[in-house]
């Protein structure tokens, strides 16, 4: 039934919201906790592995963790499937380690090498094992696996960089120590071992699987250079100084993109259950409209408290940071409509088109940010990643309606966009501020207004929820 899908849909949000928020919780109590103990020099070094490990995952491992999910929620043979992804991973993580081998025998990186060896191998079986849970609907075990690899991050670095002073050695032995921790409680709730089955392994299966993977290994890569490749084009055209005001303004559209990272978990899932479905059309029409309204009503709230959220949360020297922080939100609302269309590729398997879309998008981005970063400095960065997205949005709109045709409040939409626009332009014209916050809130209140049908779904169940 319609409902059920719904039903499902929301409990799994909640699901991924907690595990979600308590790892994002635990990764800010991290932040302090590096800066105090490390030096500028190690803290870069920390930051500068993170980025390469998220950035090799995906490359390395062939993003074969992607098909496990998509493959055993199709109800294939569930065992095939994981045996086969398990060895093509362990193929990978014999690649990481006979090149780390190399690498290290010429004295590359030496003191590191080998515990980035490891995190990136750990890291490869961690990706596979988290979307296979998630495949079998144990999404509880997936949120607590994260929630569980964060918390002793937290404490293996309070023993090894607080405590022992063992500074980035110190940091990548805690991550070592996460993700195994978290791997072990996986295997032990999930009992992986009935699901291998040697015999299983087939070049067959492997090529449909490698099929569905490969174009969606880059994907990482191009996301990222239309989210960060901008810093390099600042530092280049702006100086350091600028990036670290263009640095400040990206925290605030990450409280909207924590909202897509929760939303997306689950209804990637509802997406591929649903896409065989009679009713597939209204349900995925009804939740892009709702989600829609949703995003819409958080992006006004922040552009309201805006300038408000820079005077006492942010430092004095970073208030004019927030001029850049506009097009950066609505880059995020574009960004996650082109997420909800992209799920219409992995639900049909055809990731080619997230492939040939994500390439459009990374390639605007990259030119944009050479064009309009020399004209008109960093907020020529937030223009450049807006319109990035946008047309990442517009092509998918058009290229994934021969998969399924969702049909749009495009009046509702349009109005929308016409409302935060308007609240865009009185914040850039420097009202007194009673004036602008005034003319803002009634802005707001029409917005609220045009997103009725959202704000009572929530009231409903949260009534209903607490009559429970």
């Amino acid at each position: 039934m319609e409902s059920n899908a719904y039903k499902k849909l929301l409990n799994n949000t909640l699901i991924f919201a907690i595990g979600n928020l308590g790892s994002k919780g635990i990764t800010l109590l991290l932040v302090p906790l590096y800066t105090f103990h490390l030096t500028q020099t190690e803290y870069g070094l920390v930051d500068l592995f993170q980025v390469t490990i998220t950035l090799l995952v995906p490359i390395v491992s062939l993003s074969i963790f992607e098909a496990v999910l998509r493959f055993v929620m199709d109800d294939e043979d569930v065992s095939a499937v994981f045996t086969n992804c398990l060895f093509i991973t362990s193929i990978s993580s014999l690649i990481i380690l006979l090149l780390s081998t190399i690498f290290f025998s010429i004295g590359f990186m030496r003191d590191f090498l080998p515990y980035i060896a490891i995190i990136i191998i750990l890291q490869l079986f961690y990706s596979l094992y988290t979307q296979f849970v998630r495949g079998l609907g144990m999404v509880g075990l997936f949120a607590i696996s994260g929630l569980l690899m964060s918390l002793v991050v937290l404490i293996m670095n309070l023993l090894f960089i607080v405590w022992l002073e063992l500074g980035v050695i110190g940091y990548l032995v805690s991550m070592i120590l996460g993700l195994f921790t978290s791997l072990i409680y996986i295997n032990i709730n999930v009992n992986s071992l009935k699901y291998i089955n040697l015999s299983s392994i087939s070049i067959n299966l492997n090529k449909r699987l490698l099929k569905y993977s490969l174009p969606l290994m880059p994907n990482t890569l191009m996301w990222w250079i239309i989210n960060a490749s901008s810093r390099f084009f600042i530092l280049l055209f702006a100086g350091t100084s600028y990036n670290g005001l263009f640095a400040t303004a990206s925290k605030i559209p990450s409280i909207l993109s924590l909202f897509n990272t929760i939303f997306f978990k689950a209804w990637e899932l509802s997406a591929i259950e649903e896409y065989d479905s009679k009713n597939k059309k209204n349900i995925y029409s009804n939740i892009f409209n709702y989600y829609q309204q949703f995003l819409f009503i958080v992006l006004a709230s922040i552009l309201l408290f805006l300038k408000t959220i820079f005077e006492f949360l942010i430092g004095k020297d970073f208030y004019d940071a927030w001029i850049y922080v506009p097009f950066l939100l609505i880059g995020v609302l574009f960004s996650s409509f082109s997420s909800f269309l992209g799920t219409n590729y992995i639900a049909s398997k055809e990731t080619k088109g997230v492939f040939k879309t994500s390439i459009i998008g990374g390639t605007t981005s990259l030119v944009l940010n050479i064009i309009t970063i020399p004209l008109l400095g960093v907020i020529g960065a937030s223009i450049s990643s807006m319109i990035s997205f946008m047309v990442m949005t517009i092509i998918r709109l058009y290229d994934t309606k021969k998969y399924i045709v969702i049909e749009y409040n495009y009046k509702k939409i349009f109005l929308n966009f016409g409302l935060i626009f308007l609240q865009v332009i009185i914040l850039y014209l420097n009202l007194e501020r009673s004036l602008e916050y005034t003319l803002n809130l009634i802005i707001f209140s029409f917005l609220l207004i045009n997103n009725k049908e959202i704000i009572k779904g929530i009231l409903s169940f949260t009534s209903k929820k607490i009559k429970k």
